[in-house]
Formats: C-alpha cells, sequence, structure tokens
C-alpha cells in the first residue's frame, strides 16, 4: 500500500506494523495531523518496538509543531507549496484521464464500424472457428464474443443497435454449432 493512499484512509493505517508507521512519519515529518494519528496509534500498542517508535514520533511531532510555531509565514508557504503540488498532480491526472476516455471512445468508434464476419461463409467461419473445433474452444469463443460485442458495453445507441444484432446472430451460430456438436 502506497503512503499516499494511507493518508488518505487513516483506518488503513491502524493494520501497518510499527516499523512501517514509523517509516511513514519519517516521510512526512512536518504533517503534523498525521504525526499526532501515527503516535496515538502506536500509543495504543504493547510493544517495545511501538514505544520505542512512539518516542521517536514524538520527537517528530514536537519538531514539527515547534517548527509551525516560530515561524508561521514559512509554514504556510511549505503549506501552500505542497498545495500546488497536489493541484498540478491532480491535473496530470485529469488530463491523463480525459486521454483513456479519449482513447476509449475512439476504439468504441472503431469496433462499430469493424467488419462483421461475411455472411457467405460457412457458420464456423463468421466466429472465426475451424469445423474441427473442439467443444471447449467452441465455449471460449463464445464468452469472446459476449464480451467483445454485448449492447450493454455502448452507450451510443447506433453501436448499441449494431452490437445488438452482432450479438444475436452470434448467438444462433453458437446454438447451431453447439447442437450439431451434439451438446
Amino acid at each position: 500500500m502506497s503512503d499516499t493512499s494511507a493518508l488518505a484512509n487513516k483506518k488503513a493505517l491502524t493494520n501497518w506494523p510499527s516499523s512501517r508507521l514509523l517509516e511513514c512519519a519519517e516521510a512526512h515529518p512536518h504533517d503534523i495531523e498525521l504525526l499526532a494519528f501515527i503516535l496515538g496509534e502506536l500509543g495504543r500498542r504493547d510493544v517495545e518496538v511501538a514505544q520505542s517508535a512512539a518516542r521517536r514520533v514524538s520527537q517528530l511531532l514536537n519538531r514539527a509543531e515547534s517548527g509551525a510555531a516560530e515561524n508561521p509565514t514559512a509554514a504556510a508557504i511549505e503549506r501552500d507549496g505542497r498545495l500546488e503540488h497536489l493541484r498540478a498532480r491532480l491535473e496530470a491526472t485529469e488530463q491523463r484521464l480525459r486521454e483513456a476516455e479519449s482513447r476509449a471512445a475512439a476504439a468504441e468508434r472503431a469496433l462499430a464500424t469493424e467488419a462483421l464476419p461475411a455472411r457467405s461463409n460457412g457458420l464456423l467461419r463468421r466466429v472465426h472457428l475451424a469445423e474441427t473445433a473442439p467443444a471447449w474452444l467452441v465455449d471460449a469463443a463464445r464468452r469472446a464474443f459476449r464480451l467483445r460485442f454485448h449492447p450493454d458495453r455502448f452507450a451510443d445507441p447506433a453501436m448499441k443497435s449494431r452490437a445488438e444484432e452482432t450479438f444475436k446472430e452470434a448467438e444462433e451460430v453458437f446454438r447451431q454449432i453447439t447442437t450439431s456438436h451434439g451438446g
């Protein structure tokens, strides 16, 4: 588990070993709220490692509190810097999300315009199977077609209707193949 996800979910910190909590505290020596939480968590534990870690976290907490009290301007500047860093990370994440959504939309459009298997060929050719395909391969191909052409995957009504048509046709082909195999 990463430190950033643990910071967002402090309940997860309660499951961490004492040494890992100390590492997290040392990685965030200026986060007074986090240090206080870790100190409280270590105080609830009855092992020597936790008591030793609690002493070190207490030192970090005292240093952080005295630093914030001595120089509130520097603390505010540091806090603003951290906020700016988080904003930049959020913006980069949003940009990656927009790019992923764009790629997904392009892939969905490409899938909608993809040529369906030709109707003039035999049943097995339309679902990309050989005449001697074993039953397990027929089942695997059926699952793959269901995943790829299931109408619920598409938001656009035109693509959804095309997927429904393809899905129904493939299901009919697979039903015929299954009955011809004797299953």
